[in-house]
C-alpha cells in the first residue's frame, strides 16, 4: 500500500476523532414578530461565538403552526454567518395565526453534537395574572404574579392602578421567572399603612412588545383600629380585598399582645369588614393585622398593614385614701382617668359591709377633669361608733358605670378596763390596691398627741397603763393611724405611702377617792393634822365637804378640795370622838360622786 494513502487515511481519522464529542451551539433567538403585512414574520437572533470545531456552513430555521411540540419543518437556510435577521413570508393566515420557531447551526464539524435554540413564537406577550398583593410586617407591599406563558418574555412592568382606570408605571423587573416584587418606596402616599395600594402588571418580550396590563388589579388591605369612647373594646375596620378569581373565603384577625406570638382572635366572612376586639387588659401593647384567604385556594393569602396600638380602657376611680379627722368627719380622695367623658360621681356608703351600699351623695364632675378628687362626708356620720365603707361610682356620657374598689375606715374604741388601765381596740384598715405596713397608736393626756406605740398588722388591741399619770387630769384621748402602701394598676400606676387615721376616743377616768378614817390635829404627822379626801384624777366641780357632830349639827363646810377640817368649829377645838362627814362633787364626765361616813378625831 502506498504510504501516502495510509498517511491521508490516518489524517482524516485523526480529524474525525478530534471533532468527536465537540458541541455545535445554536443561535440565540431574540424575537419572532409579525411584520404587519402579507402574513410575514420577522425573526431576530444572535450568532453563537463559541463554535470552534469547524467552519460555519449555515443557519437552519424550523417552524411549526401546531404548537410548541411540533412537528417542525425546516423553512429556511441562511448561509451567511453575519446575518441575524430574516423574514419568513406569508406564514400568518386565518388558520395559522401562531407560529413556533427554533434554529440550529451547521458547522464543518463531523461527529459534533448539534444543539437547538430555545423555542419562540410570534404571540404577543400575555398579560400576567396577579396571585396576591400583601403587606410585610414592616409595612412594604409585596406583589406576586404568575410568570408569563410567552417564552420570549424578558421583563415585567409594575403599575399603580389609578382610580380613573389608568395605570402609572413605577418599576421594571427583569427575568421571566422573577415574579415577586417588593415596593420599597418611602413616600408616604405609597405607604400601605396610610393608603390601600392598588397594583397591576404587564409583560415585555424580547421584541419590545408590551402586553396590556390587567384591568382587574388587586389591592392591599388597609386596616385601622381605635378605642371607642363608649365601648370597652378595640374596633378594627378594613377595606375589601378585590379581584381574586373566586373572591375572599374569609378574613382573619391576628393579634399579638405585649410582644407575644400572633394568635388568631376570630374571623369574619367576606362581607364583613369590621371586628370588635375585647381580649385585652388596659395598657396592653397590641399588634394587629387582617389576613384575607382566597376562596379559590386558602393557601393564597393577603396580609394587611400591621397596626400598633396601646389598648386603653377607661379606668374606674381609684380610691387612694379614706380617713377621719379630729372633728369626726370622713374625707376620701381618689384618682380620675382624665380620658373619660365623665358627667358625675356617686358616693356609696355602708355601715355594715362592703356589699350593701346606699347612695350618700351625687357630685358633678369638674371640667376639665382633675387627676385627683376629694370629698368630705360630715352629715350624719359617726365614725366613733362603727367603721364606714365607701365606694365611688363614676358615670360617663354614655351611661357607662366605672366602679372603684372599696375602703373601710378605722373605728377606734376605748374603755376603762380596770383602775388605771385603758383598753383600746380597732378594726383593720381596708383599701383596694393597698397594703398596711403598720399601725401607730397616739395618746394625749393634756399635752398634745404623742406616739404611744407601733403595731404590726393583725394586732388590734392594746391595754394602756395609766399609773404614771395619777397626778394629771383623768382624761386620756387616743387615735390610731394606718401607714400603708398603695399601688394602683396601669395605666394610672399611682403609687405612694399614705396614712389613714381613725376617730379620736377619750377615756375619762372617774376620780378615785381615798378618805382617812381618823386624823390627829396638832399631832406629829403633818399629813394627818387635817381631815380631807385625796382625789386622784379629774377636776371636781361643785365640791362640798360637810362635818356633822353627834347630834347632826353642821360644824364645818369646805368647797375647796384643798382645804380640809382641822378639828375646830368657830375657832374652838372640838373634843375627841367620831364625827360624820358628807363629801359630794361632780366628776369630769358629769357623774355625781358622793361619799359619807365617820372619821375619828384623836388628840
Amino acid at each position: 500500500m502506498d504510504k501516502r494513502i495510509v498517511f491521508i487515511s490516518l489524517l482524516i481519522l485523526g480529524f474525525a476523532l478530534r471533532n468527536f464529542g465537540q458541541t455545535v451551539y445554536a443561535p440565540f433567538m431574540y424575537c419572532a414578530q409579525d411584520a404587519g403585512t402579507n402574513g410575514n414574520i420577522n425573526l431576530t437572533w444572535g450568532d453563537p461565538t463559541n463554535n470552534t470545531c469547524g467552519a460555519f456552513v449555515q443557519y437552519n430555521i424550523f417552524a411549526s403552526s401546531n404548537g410548541p411540540t411540533g412537528p417542525y419543518t425546516q423553512v429556511a437556510t441562511i448561509t451567511t454567518q453575519a446575518t441575524t435577521t430574516y423574514t419568513l413570508n406569508g406564514l400568518v393566515t386565518n388558520t395559522h395565526l401562531y407560529w413556533y420557531f427554533y434554529m440550529t447551526c451547521t458547522y464543518n464539524c463531523p461527529g459534533g453534537t448539534v444543539l437547538s435554540s430555545d423555542t419562540i413564537n410570534n404571540i404577543s406577550p400575555t398579560t400576567p395574572q396577579i396571585i396576591s398583593v400583601t403587606v410585610t410586617p414592616n409595612n412594604q407591599s409585596i406583589i406576586t404574579f404568575q410568570s408569563s406563558p410567552s417564552e420570549q418574555t424578558t421583563s415585567y412592568i409594575l403599575y399603580y392602578f389609578l382610580p380613573n382606570g389608568s395605570a402609572l408605571p413605577w418599576d421594571t423587573i427583569y427575568g421571566r421567572n422573577n415574579t415577586v416584587v417588593t415596593d420599597t418606596s418611602t413616600l408616604s402616599n405609597r405607604n400601605p399603612s396610610n393608603f390601600s395600594q392598588v397594583f397591576t402588571v404587564a409583560a415585555v418580550d424580547s421584541c419590545g412588545d408590551i402586553s396590556s396590563y390587567s384591568t382587574s388589579p388587586q389591592n392591599t388591605i388597609l386596616a385601622t383600629a381605635a378605642n371607642t369612647e363608649c365601648q370597652r373594646q378595640v374596633n378594627i375596620t378594613w377595606n375589601k380585598y378585590k379581584n381574586w378569581p373566586q373572591g375572599v373565603e374569609q378574613y382573619e384577625v391576628w393579634v399579638s399582645r405585649n410582644g407575644g406570638p400572633f394568635v388568631e382572635d376570630g374571623s369574619t366572612d367576606s362581607s364583613i369588614l369590621n371586628y370588635a376586639y375585647t381580649n385585652f387588659n388596659t395598657g396592653d401593647t397590641l399588634q394587629i393585622y387582617i389576613l384575607a384567604l382566597s376562596a379559590a385556594d386558602t393557601n393564597i393569602v393577603s396580609s394587611s398593614n400591621l397596626i400598633h396600638l396601646k389598648a386603653i380602657i377607661v379606668q374606674p376611680p381609684g380610691l387612694t385614701n379614706v380617713t377621719v379627722n379630729a372633728a369626726n368627719q370622713i374625707y376620701m380622695t381618689w384618682t380620675v382617668d382624665t380620658i373619660a367623658q365623665l358627667i358625675y360621681y356617686e358616693i356609696l356608703q355602708s355601715v355594715t359591709d362592703s356589699i350593701n351600699y346606699l347612695p350618700a351623695e351625687q357630685l358633678n364632675v369638674p371640667s376639665p377633669l382633675q387627676h385627683f378628687e376629694i370629698y368630705g362626708d360630715s352629715l350624719g356620720v359617726y365614725p366613733q361608733n362603727n367603721p364606714y365603707y365607701y365606694e365611688i361610682d363614676a358615670y360617663d356620657s354614655c351611661q357607662n358605670q366605672y366602679i372603684s374598689g372599696f375602703a373601710e375606715t378605722i373605728c377606734l374604741k376605748g374603755d376603762l378596763y380596770d383602775y388605771y388601765v385603758a383598753q383600746l381596740t380597732w378594726n383593720n384598715f381596708e383599701l383596694a390596691n393597698a397594703t398596711v405596713a403598720y399601725y401607730n397608736l397616739y395618746r394625749d393626756f393634756g399635752n398634745g398627741f404623742q406616739l404611744l406605740r407601733t403595731f404590726q398588722p393583725g394586732i388590734n388591741q392594746y391595754f394602756d397603763s395609766l399609773q404614771a399619770f395619777l397626778n394629771d387630769k383623768g382624761t386620756f384621748c387616743y387615735y390610731t393611724e394606718a401607714v400603708y402602701y398603695i399601688n394602683l394598676p396601669s395605666p394610672s400606676g399611682y403609687h405612694d405611702t399614705l396614712t389613714s387615721t381613725s376617730n379620736q376616743v377619750c377615756i375619762v377616768h372617774r376620780p378615785v377617792i381615798y378618805v382617812p378614817n381618823a386624823f390627829a390635829p396638832g399631832g406629829g404627822v403633818p399629813e394627818n393634822t387635817t381631815f380631807k379626801p385625796t382625789i386622784i384624777y379629774g377636776s371636781p366641780s361643785g365640791y362640798s365637804l360637810i362635818i356633822f357632830n353627834r347630834w347632826g349639827a353642821k360644824i364645818f363646810e369646805s368647797n375647796n378640795p384643798q382645804i380640809g377640817w382641822d378639828g375646830t368649829t368657830n375657832g374652838k377645838e372640838v373634843e375627841m370622838g367620831g364625827y360624820a362627814y358628807l363629801i359630794d362633787f361632780t366628776a369630769d364626765d358629769g357623774t355625781a360622786i358622793e361619799r359619807k361616813g365617820m372619821v375619828i378625831l384623836v388628840r
